[in-house]
């Protein structure tokens, strides 16, 4: 007599009567098996495990009998019975794949077609002890499992008609928690590999994608595949495009040339080997006729990618143009200048800024010819350390006393020369080779010297570049290839546009939280101007008011001259300016040369305007590229987007998901708690998530030491210091009332654990 096992989850009944299981006396006969286990796994998944008497375990799934196959079922097509099967064995708890087939060549029609459990094929032989063999360990899922089920086409028909099915299989079958484990159940489908490939144009890879996935389904069990099969697909992208990636990003390139206005894209080829590239769009070529006339460019990558930045009228990163390299030489970067000349109507910018590369500085003496070449301040200051000997102590001060120097946008080159002299003397200095060679290209980095070129404080470092290589580095990878590099690069460019057109919405929509004077001067900045530069402007009205007054005026062949007072926050003067004025026609400068600089009116040429009572900037005074309008709306159409997909499919696509989610919206709304237990639901969530403040006691707060005016004091810091606003400082070393304030103390609930305790 044999024993009957009944395998049931905790807190589980079966679905069927209380005698499912009985007395093996009570059982059905099996011809030479014995029924040794039943129903397993939950629901209908469920199978008999039967025991021949040789000992051989046989599993014989338990699933509703209008999906269990049988002989002679009939199927008008072959793909009707492949499903199912499929959706059998999926039920079932165990996977198929195709086996055996013949088709009929004249007819191109199947024949015969076997389906079998995917355990089918008998394991292959190991050798114990062979660890010779380089071969990774692996786990061995064949058990020459024998179900199946076999179809073949009628004679004379076209149906297809299952002449034979096996049902038992040789192993146990796959729990119902596991159904998502199985090979062909972590197959990808087309959604899950288009996420993998967006999630790789943002820079993200397969593990974080997976549970970005995970997060967005619901769980593992609603995933398509692993963190494994994510993986596994970026491999196979990369094996696809293989070496044919250059001719790939040359054909999307032309693609772009004949459908997008404006587009230029230059290749260098040299015996079928790409080595240049070079290009620009529309958008960026429109930036850069407004903000081209200061360039800095940088070499990154290990591809050497070329990126052309400048500064737009949010003071915002804009690009305009970028390029491939595959050596930094000087014919490399001569071609590389040479297109963007020529994709940009020849026109050079006033400054073109790099770092100290030889092949850059030949190539931008080669190219720009009328353009000036100043060299990165950061790249050489940063060096002084390691250039001078000496200690740490005085390094530090030199490096102070020489930033102060080079830095000071306000003094004249004859002035700098001689307190670079003095300070050469008294750091002993006066014979060390780097520091003179700095100072003979002194004019090449020095700020001072380029003081007559407009706009030449809008850039001073490649700091610019910097800043858009890291974004870059940031939206791909080193392992992309170079279509995913170029993905990446569109998804980045992209970043930076939208930013401006949100920039230029906000400005277009909104108004100040408050202005800081009440000159209407101010009124009209912010009509003219951008939010960003308004803000700039605003700093220069308001510090016009408060730290710089007239000290002395005259008059010079009928124009007024001011002498300016420039003081700092101590009200101590630290400078004096010389500011023009001619009534006549509005015409003013200053010797600080700041609208030449920056692009806008300095302080002092606004102290000399609420002098005279101007209430409007002067038109010629209002720089184009700084305006609300520098560039036309047509920039940020859907056109000129280059992430925009507008295809057919596309669109079809986000309008399905938008439906989705606006119903789900409103399944969401219609889930909310109404009525008059609404309120008091939120407010016990509320009670949940917020602690409790109650009561309030008197303390004393100490006093502590303001970095600005160096004393201890109760109530201000170094940020909202009044010696700022030139107000004197409050002698807090009394100890009476006013130091007394009310604190809010969080207070234990009776019964309660210490908080830290819960932290």
């Amino acid at each position: 007599m044999c024993v009957a096992e009944l395998k049931l989850h905790a807190n589980e009944q079966p679905d069927g009567p209380a005698d499912l299981v009985t007395h093996p006396s009570n059982q059905r006969a099996v011809p030479d098996h014995v029924l040794v286990a039943s129903i397993e796994q939950q629901e209908s998944i469920a199978s008999n495990v039967y025991q021949s008497p040789n000992g051989t375990k046989y599993w014989t799934p338990n699933v509703p009998p209008d999906l269990k196959p049988y002989e002679g079922a009939r199927f008008r097509t072959i793909d009707e019975a492949v499903g199912m099967y499929e959706r059998y064995a999926e039920r079932a708890g165990f996977s198929t794949r195709l086996g055996t087939s013949k088709r009929d060549k004249a007819k191109g029609v199947f024949k015969l077609r076997y389906i079998l459990c995917s355990r089918a094929n008998k394991p292959k032989d190991q050798e114990a002890g062979n660890t010779s063999s380089p071969k990774r360990c692996r786990s061995i899922k064949a058990t020459d499992c024998k179900a199946c089920v076999k179809i073949r086409r009628v004679k004379r028909s076209t149906d297809y008609v299952v002449y034979k099915f096996i049902e038992q299989h040789n192993h146990g079958l796959t729990a119902p928690e596991n159904l998502d484990l199985p090979r062909k159940k972590r197959k990808l489908d087309f959604a899950a590999k288009q996420f993998i490939a967006d999630c790789r144009n943002a820079n993200i890879g397969p593990t974080k994608a997976h549970n970005i996935y995970v997060v967005l389904k619901g769980g593992h069990q609603n995933v398509r595949g692993t963190t494994t099969e994510f993986k596994n697909f970026g491999r196979d992208i990369r094996e696809f495009i293989g070496d044919r990636d250059a001719q790939m990003v040359v054909d999307k390139f032309n693609e772009r040339v004949e459908n997008k206005q404006n587009y230029t894209f230059k290749t260098h080829i040299v015996e079928k080997e790409l080595q240049l590239l070079f290009w620009c769009d529309g958008v960026s070529k429109t930036n850069y006729h407004v903000f081209g006339d200061v360039v800095a460019f940088d070499a990154t990558y290990d591809m050497i990618f070329v990126p052309f930045t400048g500064v737009d009228h949010h003071k915002k990163c804009t690009i305009f143009g970028a390029g491939l390299i595959h050596n930094e030489t000087i014919e490399s970067y001569s071609w590389l200048l040479q297109k963007f000349l020529e994709a940009h109507d020849g026109k050079q910018p006033l400054i073109i800024l790099t770092d100290q590369d030889c092949a850059m500085k030949q190539a931008v003496n080669n190219v720009f010819d009328k353009s000036v070449h100043r060299l990165c301040m950061w790249h050489i200051t940063q060096k002084i350390p390691a250039k001078i000997k000496g200690s740490d102590e005085t390094n530090a001060e030199l490096k102070k006393q020489i930033h102060k120097l080079v830095w000071n946008v306000y003094i004249e080159p004859h002035r700098f020369e001689k307190r670079w002299n003095l300070l050469m003397t008294e750091y002993g200095l006066e014979d060390h080779a780097w520091m003179n060679e700095m100072y003979a290209i002194r004019e090449q980095w020095i700020p001072c010297y380029f003081r007559d070129i407009p706009m030449c404080c809008l850039m001073k470092t490649t700091s610019r570049c910097e800043s858009a290589n890291h974004m870059f580095k940031a939206n791909s990878s080193p392992h992309n290839t170079l279509v995913q590099f170029m993905l990446c690069y569109d998804t980045s460019v992209d970043k930076i546009r939208n930013k401006q057109r949100k920039l230029s919405y906000e400005t277009d929509t909104t108004n100040p939280e408050r202005y800081k004077t009440s000159f209407p001067i101010e009124r009209h900045a912010n009509e003219v101007y951008t939010r960003t530069l308004f803000w700039e402007v605003q700093k220069e009205i308001d510090k016009s008011n408060s730290l710089c007054y007239v000290a002395e005026r005259g008059m010079v062949d009928g124009v007024n001259t001011y002498l300016v007072a420039h003081q700092d926050h101590t009200k101590e003067i630290v400078n004096e300016f010389k500011v023009t004025f001619n009534k006549s026609d509005l015409t003013v400068s200053c010797v600080c040369m700041g609208f030449t600089r920056v692009g806008y009116l300095c302080r002092h040429v606004f102290c000399v305007f609420r002098h005279h009572n101007i209430f409007q900037i002067p038109a010629r005074y209002i720089h184009p590229r700084w305006c609300r309008d520098a560039i036309p709306a047509s920039v940020h159409l859907l056109e000129n987007r280059l992430c925009d997909d507008q295809s057919r499919s596309g669109v079809l696509w986000r309008g399905i998901c938008d439906n989705v989610n606006m119903c789900r919206d409103r399944l969401r709304f219609l889930a909310r708690p109404r009525g008059k237990y609404a309120t008091k639901d939120v407010e016990s969530i509320n009670e949940q998530l917020v602690p409790v403040r109650k009561q309030s006691r008197l303390v004393k707060k100490k006093r502590r030491k303001c970095n600005f005016c160096e004393k201890l004091v109760r109530g201000h810091d170094k940020r909202n210091c009044p010696l700022k606003k030139g107000k004197p400082v409050k002698d807090d070393s009394s100890t009476d009332k006013e130091d007394e304030i009310y604190e809010d103390e969080e207070t234990e609930e009776s019964g309660s654990e210490d908080s830290g305790s819960e932290e």
